[in-house]
């Protein structure tokens, strides 16, 4: 029985998570989801597709969009006070400073220059806070995320 422990073969390693599952199936989740909108992003942006934003629309539905705009701003603004790294900081102001300018695109009439040239400035914002939010995931989940030591297929001994 002792030579079938030592010739069995090694357990694979074990992965241990030092957060709670939920917290980190959020994080998994927010990883992937900035992953496919920076790629989503940075796709418009080569093919010359920009999201450009419409004029504000008289109706309810255009006036609550706009609420909505202005209450993610103030919340990224908020956030940018909360964080204590300064990548996050800088990354939710980024995005608050993009939800601005998708604002005020349109709001404004201006030429189609400096229209242009807002919204891929905007697109920049928004993809260097995507970036930003991806790197601090990402270093979350590897401060978290640990291959547990492992033990001998038979036990200790």
């Amino acid at each position: 029985m002792t030579e079938q422990l030592k010739t069995s073969p090694p357990r694979p390693s074990e992965v241990t998570v030092n957060s709670d599952w939920l917290t980190t199936v959020w994080a998994v989740l927010g990883l992937i989801g900035c992953f496919l909108l920076l790629v989503s992003s940075i796709g418009h942006l080569m093919w010359g597709h920009l999201v450009l934003p419409r004029p504000a629309r008289r109706d309810l539905f255009g006036i609550l969009n706009e609420v909505y705009k202005v209450f993610a701003c103030i919340l990224a603004f908020v956030l940018a006070f909360e964080f204590r790294e300064k990548s996050l900081k800088f990354g939710c102001v980024l995005g608050g400073l993009s939800l601005v300018i998708s604002s005020l695109l349109g709001l404004l009439h201006m030429s189609s220059r400096a229209f242009h040239t807002l919204a891929i400035a905007r697109s920049a914002m928004w993809q260097v806070a995507l970036i930003l939010f991806l790197v601090a995931i990402a270093q979350w989940l590897r401060s978290v995320v640990r291959k547990a030591p492992t033990e001998p297929a038979g036990g200790a001994s």
